[in-house]
């Protein structure tokens, strides 16, 4: 008898750990919930394999880099985005959360503006039977701007089973009239397959998931008046391929790796925090921190040579955000003083984040 229950429970024990995920609302982001993704140049891996109860071993993946994806609730934005994705939006358009994305080259086209394009931010709407993504916001000169997309286009549908497919397309057309003269155009299609499920290892643990890939095709087209008349030009299409391995109540894709016209061009996971010091650049920025040791005040002074947005973040030792301070478009000496006087003597990580990269500090209180 103790033998059969014994069996028995095994048998249970291996159902369990095989068992095929479903996907809900509830494994996906909300407002205010923030998760830490490391980033891996381990291109070289197989990420296109997949199956019924699949082991996918990426244990092995480096971090070389980190970042926190933060997922704003709308209150956060401006008058104007607030009352164009708030409460008082049109049902359609009422997002869940806001975060920042590169779908649209800023960076490159603000070099040849008179004005400066920063901070595009994703509006999205979650519900119980899809997450969409409903429109952009764009800051010109410091002032966010807001964009719905016309063709509101459906990430997930929910919920998610194993040979669960879907369809969606997403228009989005972007006016920065009468600021300047200039427009874009975003058409996007996509198929949606979960084409697997098991047991993912990364770095980080082991995980009942369901592998969902994402086939895109995009076309981008940009109209401007700076060089000669008003002209349309398009992007070359892009066709990207995105893999992504999905746990329960994880908020976030575990793991995802991002093929574009073929080739492996991102990988990012969760992990915890490991000190590195994501995506430091050499800014022109002569940094001044103190004291450190920590009293009370921290006081932030630096010289910023080139106008941008500004922003100070506090972590503790596990990466946990502390405060958060906007500071919107700076030049010339910046200054600032954080107060600490309420948080627990320990070690600290402040980050001073510009337009031209992030330079993080390590403080002891």
């Amino acid at each position: 008898m103790i033998k059969y229950l014994l069996g028995l429970s095994i048998l249970f024990s291996a159902q369990f750990i095989v068992a095929q995920v479903t996907l809900t609302a509830s494994s996906f982001p909300g407002a205010n919930d923030t998760v830490r993704m490391s980033q891996s140049n381990d291109f070289n891996l197989d990420y296109v394999s997949t199956g019924a109860n699949f082991n996918w071993d990426f244990s092995s993946l480096l971090a070389t880099s980190q970042y926190v994806r933060q997922y704003n609730p709308i209150g956060f934005a401006s008058i104007l985005i607030f009352t164009t994705y708030g409460p008082l939006a049109s049902t359609p358009y009422r997002a869940s959360y806001f975060n920042t994305t590169q779908d649209l080259p800023l960076d490159q086209l603000s070099q040849f503006l008179p004005v400066t394009l920063s901070d595009l931010n994703q509006y999205t709407k979650s519900n119980n039977d899809s997450i969409t993504s409903i429109g952009y916001s764009i800051s010109v000169n410091g002032q966010g701007v807001p964009f719905k997309s016309d063709t509101i286009e459906t990430r997930y549908k929910l919920p998610l089973n194993f040979n669960d497919q879907h369809f969606s397309r997403g228009y989005s057309y972007i006016d920065l009239n009468p600021i300047i003269d200039v427009k874009f155009k975003q058409y996007r299609q996509r198929h949606t397959t979960v084409d697997g499920w098991g047991s993912l290892t990364t770095p980080k643990g082991t995980f009942p998931v369901l592998r969902i890939k994402h086939e895109i095709d995009e076309i981008d087209s940009v109209y401007q008046t700076f060089f000669g008349p008003g002209t349309w030009f398009g992007t070359p299409p892009i066709a990207r391929t995105e893999y992504e391995w999905f746990g329960l109540n994880k908020k976030e894709w575990l793991l995802k790796a991002v093929l574009t016209n073929g080739n492996v061009t991102s990988v990012e996971y969760q992990e915890d925090y490991l000190g590195l010091d994501a995506g430091i650049q050499d800014m022109d920025l002569n940094n001044m921190v103190y004291p450190n040791p920590v009293q009370d005040l921290i006081h932030v002074q630096f010289e910023l040579l080139k106008s941008s947005q500004v922003k100070i973040t506090l972590m503790d030792i596990q990466g946990k955000l502390v405060q958060t301070l906007d500071m919107g478009m700076k030049s010339g000496n910046v200054q600032t003083v954080l107060n600490t006087e309420n948080l627990n003597k320990g070690a600290y990580f402040l980050r001073i984040q510009t337009k031209e990269g992030i330079v993080n500090y390590k403080l002891i209180k």
